[in-house]
């Protein structure tokens, strides 16, 4: 595997990965001891609800196969390999019908697509009638955990809990889409290492980490994540305020140190 660039303070390598439909797939496995699948998948549905409804019936088929992969490159027994829990979308849109405030909500739309889709269908997630997807369109659409780091004239850009939608307006003044996914491996990243030690709190057990991954780790990160570097733009800034927020992992930071400090007395 190669190793991470140098300037990257969350030690990692990566390796190009197949997979049956992604365009391109890299998995990143983190010293810390997290691994995350980045699949880059190009899709032009036509409407709204076709994409969130291929989202939500992709988790069948991902989620096992991320699982399937994982044993067969750490040669480990089936039952020893833990069991993915999350993909979390990230939607860079080139081009699209939209104009106006539309093209606004359907951003807003991208970052929260169940409100288009009926998950609890019996046949597994099923699309709501277009006149749904129309309508909000029409209308407008927010919802409380949406959250906004675009800049006017530069991009539209929200974060929400199940996915983020970025649009740029400005190639040379917006925000990469390395920017994204880097700030969005390491947050996932992260959020996997805490939901580790969540794990062992809930399993009733003294959650414990190597001493390099203790708690000093996870102040260090924290303070990473949500402190401004001195020579870093407002848009970075706003990704990440973004990002943090709408993930929950600030909170997650903070219980998961409190925990590993306790058990080391």
């Amino acid at each position: 595997m190669a190793p991470s660039a140098g300037d990257q303070w969350l030690e990692s390598s990566s390796v190009r990965i197949e997979h049956p439909e992604a365009q391109e797939c890299v998995l990143h496995v983190f010293a810390c001891g997290a691994a995350v699948f980045h699949l880059v998948q190009p899709h032009e549905p036509p409407a709204l609800t076709d994409l969130a409804v291929w989202r939500y019936r992709s988790y069948a088929s991902d989620l096992p196969w991320a699982r399937n992969k994982l044993r067969d490159l750490l040669d480990e027994d089936h039952d020893r390999i833990p069991n993915p829990e999350y993909v979390l979308s990230l939607y860079w849109l080139t081009s699209g019908p939209w104009t106006g405030d539309a093209y606004d909500t359907a951003l807003r739309l991208l970052s929260t697509p169940s409100v288009l889709v009926d998950r609890g269908a019996p046949g597994g997630p099923a699309p709501l009638d277009g006149t749904v997807e129309a309508s909000l369109l029409a209308s407008g659409f927010d919802h409380p955990d949406i959250v906004s780091f675009g800049v006017r004239g530069v991009s539209t850009a929200y974060a929400g809990w199940s996915g983020v939608a970025y649009a740029s307006h400005s190639r040379e003044r917006s925000l990469s889409v390395e920017e994204l996914v880097t700030c969005e491996l390491t947050v996932q990243a992260l959020w996997c290492f805490t939901r580790q030690v969540q794990q062992m709190i809930e399993d009733g057990q003294d959650p414990s980490m190597p001493e390099q991954y203790g708690w000093r780790f996870l102040r260090a990160a924290s303070s990473r994540l949500t402190t401004a570097r001195a020579q870093e733009t407002a848009q970075h800034v706003l990704m990440r305020e973004a990002i943090m927020k709408t993930s929950g992992l600030a909170e997650r930071l903070r219980a998961a140190q409190d925990a590993l400090r306790e058990s080391v007395g």
